[in-house]
C-alpha cells in the first residue's frame, strides 16, 4: 500500500498554472487602472484643445490654414467629435460654456469648408436634440443651405426644427416646401404633410425625422445616440396610440398610463431607454421624466 501524499505533493501538478494565472490577473488589474487614467488624460487633453480652438477668431484660423483649409477643417471637426464622444461615453452633459465652445468650433469648421456636410448633421443632432440650441443649429443650417444649393436636407432640417421644437408650423412650411421642390429631394418628402397627418402628432413627426437622420449618420457613437432616442419616441408613440384606444373604448381618457395595464390594453408600460418613467400629460401626449437625457 503506497504512502499518503503530502499536501505539497498533492498540489505539485497545479503549480505550473498558479503563477501564470496570478500574473494574468495582475496584468488585467494594471491594464484596467492605466486604461481609466489614460482615458481621463485623453479627455482632459481634448477638452483643452477644443476650448483653445474655440477661442480663435475665424479669420485668423482661415489665414493660418493657408491652402490646407480642408485638412484643418477635418482636424477641427475630428476634435469636436472626439470631445462629444467622450462626453457621451461617460454619460456627461456639457456645461453651457462647453456648448458655446462647440458652437464656435462648428462655425470655424464650416467657415473653412462651408460645403462640409458632416458638421451640419452634427449640429442638428447634438445642438438641437441634446442642448435645445435650435437657433444656433438653424444658423449653421442656413449656411449649409447657402453653400449646398443642390442639397434638400438643410431646408428640411430647418423646417423640422420649426415644426417639432418651436411649434411654429407657419415658419416651417416654406422651408419644407423649398426642400420638397429640390430636384434631389426624395419622393416621400413631397407627401410629408399627408404622412404627418397619418401619424397625427408631434411624436410621429419626430420618428420620421430621426429615421431620416439615422440614414445620414455613419459615426457609431452618434448612431447609437440617435437610435436610443428613436426607441424612446417609438415607445411614446405606441403609448399615445393606446391612450386613444382606451378613450374610444371607455368614452374617457385614462387617468394615467397604469389604466392601460389595468384595462388589459397593454401588458405593461415599456421601459424608457434613458432610465426615466413614461407619464401621461393632460393633453393626452406621453412624455418621460428623463426628458430623454442620460441620467
Amino acid at each position: 500500500m503506497s504512502a499518503a501524499l503530502l499536501p505539497s505533493e498533492t498540489f505539485r501538478p497545479y503549480r505550473s498554472f498558479v503563477f501564470p494565472l496570478l500574473f494574468l490577473l495582475a496584468g488585467i488589474c494594471i491594464y484596467a487602472f492605466t486604461l481609466k487614467q489614460a482615458y481621463r488624460i485623453r479627455g482632459h487633453f481634448v477638452t483643452e484643445t477644443v476650448s483653445e480652438f474655440g477661442q480663435l477668431p475665424s479669420p485668423g484660423v482661415q489665414a493660418a490654414s493657408l491652402e490646407f483649409k480642408g485638412v484643418v477643417s477635418d482636424y477641427l471637426f475630428f476634435k469636436t467629435m472626439t470631445y462629444m464622444g467622450i462626453k457621451i461615453g461617460e454619460k456627461q452633459v456639457p456645461s453651457a460654456d462647453e456648448w458655446q465652445t462647440m458652437v464656435r468650433m462648428l462655425q470655424r469648421v464650416t467657415d473653412l469648408d462651408p460645403r462640409f456636410w458632416d458638421p451640419y448633421v452634427f449640429a442638428e443632432m447634438v445642438l438641437g436634440w441634446q442642448a435645445g440650441m435650435f437657433d444656433e443649429a438653424d444658423m449653421l443650417l442656413e449656411k449649409a443651405a447657402k453653400n449646398r444649393p443642390w442639397d434638400y436636407r438643410p431646408q428640411f432640417y430647418i423646417g423640422f426644427n420649426y415644426l417639432y421644437f418651436k411649434k411654429d408650423s407657419k415658419n416651417a412650411a416654406p422651408h419644407l416646401r423649398i426642400a420638397a421642390e429640390n430636384p434631389n429631394a426624395p419622393s416621400y418628402l413631397k407627401g410629408l404633410a399627408a404622412r404627418v397627418s397619418l401619424y397625427a402628432g408631434e411624436t410621429g413627426i419626430g420618428i420620421l425625422f430621426l429615421e431620416n437622420l439615422i440614414r445620414e449618420t455613419h459615426d457609431p457613437n452618434m448612431l447609437k445616440y440617435l437610435e436610443k432616442r428613436l426607441t424612446a419616441l417609438k415607445r411614446m408613440f405606441f403609448l399615445e396610440q393606446k391612450v386613444k384606444e382606451y378613450k374610444e373604448k371607455n368614452g374617457r381618457p385614462p387617468a394615467s398610463l397604469d389604466d392601460l395595464v389595468a384595462s388589459g390594453i397593454i401588458p405593461e408600460i415599456p421601459e424608457d431607454p434613458y432610465g426615466g418613467k413614461f407619464i401621461l400629460l393632460q393633453n393626452g401626449r406621453v412624455y418621460t421624466t428623463s426628458e430623454m437625457v442620460e441620467k
